[in-house]
C-alpha cells in the first residue's frame, strides 16, 4: 500500500472513530497522518479541528502555533486560531490575527465579516460598519456584505439605513432566507409590526420549520394586540421537543395567554420562562401572583413546588405539589415529583414509594422513567394503591 492510500485510509478512520466518540483511536490516527507526511501541514490543521471539537483548546492553539511557526501567514491556521481566542473572551488578540489575514489577502471577505461582527460584540459599531465597507469595495455585489451590514445597522439603532442595506441584499439574491428574516426583524425594529408579520410570513414560506422565525412571528402578533394568532405561533413552537426549554416561547405563550385573559396560566408561563433562565425570584414572584389570580388553577402550586425544589426548599415544595393535588388528583407529575421528593430528600421512602405507586395508576409506562433501584419495589403490575394518600 502506498503512502497516499495509507494517508487517505488512515484520516478516513481518525474522522470515523471522531464521530463514533472514540477520541483516542481518532486522535492517534490523525498522529500517524502527520508522522508520515511532517511537512503537510493540512494534517496538522485537521488534528487541530480534532482538538477543538474534543474541547482540547490549549493542545489546539499549540498545534496551530506549530503550523504559524513555519507558515506565520497561514490563513486557516490564523482564521482557527481568532476563533479560539473569542471562545475565550479575547477579542483584541483574535483581531490582530483577522488584521494579518487581511494584509495577506484583502479579498479574503469572510474574514472581513468575522472582523466586523467582532467589533459588532465589542459595540464598535462604525468600526464594524467600516469592516463591510472594505470587503464591499472588493465585492460590492454580496448579498451577505450588505445583509451583515443591515444587521450591525440595526444593532446601532440606525435603523433606516439598515432597511437599505437590507434591500440592497434582497436586490441581489431576492429569496435569501436571511435576508428575509433581517427584513422583518428591521421593520418589527422600527414598530411596523405588520409590515413585520408579512415579512416573517415571507420567510417562512421558504424554510416553514424555522423556530426562531415563528417565535418572532408570535411576538409581532402581541405588538399587533391579535393574541390569538401569536399564541398559536408560540404553540406551534412548543410541539417540537427541541423547543420545551426555550423562555422565549413560555413567555411568548405566557403574554398571550394574559391578553386573551387566562390570567394565571399566562403567569405560570412567563414564571416556567423565569425558572428557566434561572432567575428565580422574578419565577416566584410570578407564581405566586398566578396563586393570586386563581387560587384553585393545580398549575400554579405545581410550578411553585418544583420552583421551590430547585432553590432545595424541600418541605415547602412538598406542600406545593399536594396542594396541586388537593386540585387536582389526578396530576401524574406532581406524584411523581412528590414521590421523588419524599424518597430521596424526605427521608419518607414508604410515603415517596406509595406515591411513585399511585402515578403508575394513571401512568404505568412511568415505570420506565423511575431510578433503577426503585423499579424493583414499585411494581408496575401491582400499580393500584388504595390507601389514602392525602
Amino acid at each position: 500500500m502506498t503512502d497516499n492510500a495509507r494517508i487517505a485510509r488512515m484520516k478516513q478512520k481518525a474522522w470515523s472513530m471522531l464521530d463514533a466518540k472514540r477520541p483516542d483511536e481518532a486522535l492517534a490516527a490523525f498522529k500517524e497522518c502527520i508522522e508520515l507526511e511532517p511537512n503537510n501541514l493540512n494534517h496538522q490543521i485537521e488534528y487541530g479541528v480534532a482538538l477543538y471539537k474534543l474541547g482540547h483548546l490549549d493542545e489546539c492553539l499549540s498545534v496551530l502555533d506549530t503550523i504559524l511557526a513555519k507558515e506565520p501567514n497561514h490563513i486557516l491556521a490564523l482564521n482557527n486560531k481568532a476563533r479560539i481566542l473569542i471562545d475565550r473572551d479575547k477579542p483584541t488578540e483574535a483581531l490582530a490575527l483577522y488584521r494579518q489575514i487581511l494584509n495577506t489577502d484583502p479579498k479574503h471577505t469572510r474574514t472581513w465579516i468575522k472582523a466586523a461582527q467582532l467589533m459588532a460584540s465589542l459595540q464598535r459599531f462604525d468600526k464594524a460598519d467600516g469592516c463591510i465597507q472594505e470587503a464591499l469595495a472588493v465585492t460590492p455585489d454580496d448579498p451577505e456584505l450588505w445583509r451583515e451590514r443591515a444587521i450591525i445597522a440595526r444593532n446601532a439603532k440606525k435603523l433606516e439605513d439598515a432597511l437599505q442595506y437590507i434591500d440592497n441584499a434582497l436586490d441581489k439574491k431576492s429569496n435569501d432566507f436571511s435576508s428575509k428574516t433581517e427584513r422583518a426583524n428591521i421593520l418589527a425594529a422600527l414598530g411596523k409590526f405588520n409590515d413585520a408579520i408579512d415579512a416573517y410570513k415571507l420567510a417562512l414560506h421558504i424554510k416553514s420549520d424555522d423556530h426562531d422565525v415563528k417565535v418572532s412571528l408570535g411576538f409581532a402578533y402581541l405588538a399587533v394586540n391579535n393574541p390569538k394568532d401569536a399564541l398559536d405561533a408560540f404553540e406551534a413552537v412548543m410541539k417540537e421537543p427541541t423547543q420545551k426549554n426555550n423562555p422565549k416561547v413560555w413567555d411568548g405563550r405566557g403574554l398571550a395567554f394574559i391578553a386573551i385573559g387566562e390570567t394565571a396560566r399566562g403567569l405560570v408561563n412567563r414564571g416556567t420562562a423565569a425558572m428557566i433562565e434561572k432567575r428565580f425570584e422574578d419565577a416566584s414572584k410570578l407564581f405566586d401572583a398566578a396563586i393570586e389570580a386563581n387560587p384553585k388553577f393545580p398549575e400554579a402550586w405545581s410550578n411553585k413546588g418544583v420552583l421551590l425544589e430547585k432553590q432545595n426548599e424541600y418541605e415547602a415544595a412538598a406542600d406545593a405539589y399536594r396542594h396541586a393535588l388537593d386540585l387536582d388528583p389526578g396530576a401524574v407529575i406532581c406524584m411523581h415529583n412528590l414521590g421523588m421528593l419524599y424518597v430521596y430528600h424526605l427521608d419518607r421512602r414508604d410515603e415517596g414509594l406509595r406515591w411513585l405507586k399511585n402515578t403508575l395508576k394513571y401512568d404505568p409506562q412511568r415505570w420506565f422513567k423511575l431510578p433503577s433501584e426503585l423499579r424493583s419495589e414499585v411494581d408496575a403490575a401491582k400499580y393500584i394503591d388504595n390507601g389514602d394518600l392525602k
